[in-house]
C-alpha cells in the first residue's frame, strides 16, 4: 500500500524573508499531492512571539484540513517563552503516529532549547523515546523527526548547532533500528546515510533564508511494501526531483534497508 508523507520545515512566520506567496504555492501543492500525512520539522515562528503563532495556527488548520499534521518546535519556537504559546495554539512538543496499514511509525521529539540555537534530546526525552520505540513492531519502518540536524549538512559554513548530545541519541537510534531520520534548521536540503540509517534534511519552504544556490523547498517520502523514495519539491515551481530511493525488506521481523541509491541535488 502506497502512503505519502510530506515533511515541511522553517516556515518562519514573522521573517523578513517570509513569502505569503510562497506559503500559498506550498498549500495548493501540498492540496495537488494528497499526502497521507504531513510532518512539520519545527520552526513555524521566527522570535516566538503570540502574533507569528497566531498566523501559524491559521496555516496548520489548513493543512489539517488537507490531512493529519504533526509539529514538533525547533529553535525559534522556544525564543521568548515561545513554547508556551506552541504548546497553547499548535500542539504538544513531541509525538507518536503509528500506522499499521502503511507499515511505518513517526515519533517527534523537541530538541529546542529557550533562547538559544543550539539544540540537544536530553536523558529524559532519551528514555522516553526508547519507550516510544518499544512499543513499535520490529516490522514496522521507524522513522524520527526532531528540529536541529544529527550530522552536518554540506554547503552550510561554520558547523555549530549540531545536536550537543547528539552521540547518545545516534547510539540509541541504531540500537533501536531506526530507518529514517526527518530534520530542518539549517535551511538547506540533504540526505546522508549511516549504519542503514538514512538522515533527511529539509530546506525551507516559504523563505528567502537560503544559502548558496539553493531553492525554497520541502521534501516528500513515498513509501510502500519493498521500496522507499525520496523527492525534493521546490516551492515556487513545483518541481520534483528524486533525491534516493532505497529498496526494502523485512528480514525475519526486523524491518530494514536493504538497497540505497542516492542523487546528486
Amino acid at each position: 500500500m502506497l502512503k505519502k508523507i510530506i515533511q515541511v520545515s522553517d516556515i518562519h512566520f514573522g521573517e523578513k524573508t517570509f513569502s505569503s506567496d510562497l506559503k500559498n504555492n506550498l498549500l495548493k501543492q501540498i492540496g495537488n499531492e494528497n499526502p497521507d500525512l504531513i510532518v512539520i520539522s519545527g520552526d513555524l515562528t521566527t522570535q516566538g512571539y503570540v502574533n507569528e503563532y497566531n498566523d501559524a495556527a491559521i496555516f496548520l488548520d489548513e493543512l489539517k484540513s488537507i490531512t493529519e499534521t504533526h509539529v514538533i518546535p525547533g529553535n525559534h519556537d522556544a525564543r521568548n517563552v515561545g513554547l508556551l504559546h506552541f504548546e497553547k495554539q499548535i500542539s504538544k512538543r513531541k509525538f507518536l503516529h503509528m500506522d499499521k496499514d502503511g507499515g511505518f511509525a513517526i515519533v517527534g521529539l523537541d530538541s529546542s532549547e529557550p533562547d538559544i540555537n543550539d539544540g540537544q534530546i536530553g536523558v529524559d526525552q532519551l528514555e522516553w523515546l526508547k519507550d516510544e520505540l518499544n512499543k513499535i513492531p520490529s516490522d514496522m519502518c521507524k522513522i524520527i523527526t526532531f528540529h536541529h540536524h544529527l550530522l552536518p549538512i554540506p554547503q552550510t559554513g561554520r558547523e555549530r548547532n549540531i545536536l550537543l548530545d547528539s552521540g547518545d541519541l545516534l547510539r540509541v537510534l541504531i540500537d533501536y533500528g531506526v530507518d529514517f531520520v526527518l530534520n530542518g534548521h539549517k535551511h538547506v536540503p540533504n540526505v546522508w546515510m549511516i549504519e542503514k540509517m538514512v538522515t533527511i534534511n529539509s530546506g525551507t519552504a516559504t523563505t528567502r533564508k537560503l544559502r548558496g544556490d539553493t531553492y525554497p523547498s520541502y521534501n516528500e517520502l513515498l513509501i510502500n511494501d519493498c521500496e522507499i523514495f525520496v523527492n525534493l519539491i521546490n516551492s515556487e515551481t513545483g518541481y520534483k526531483k528524486e533525491l534516493a530511493n532505497y529498496s526494502v525488506a523485512v528480514d525475519g521481523n526486523n524491518y530494514g534497508i536493504c538497497a540505497s541509491n542516492h542523487n546528486s541535488l
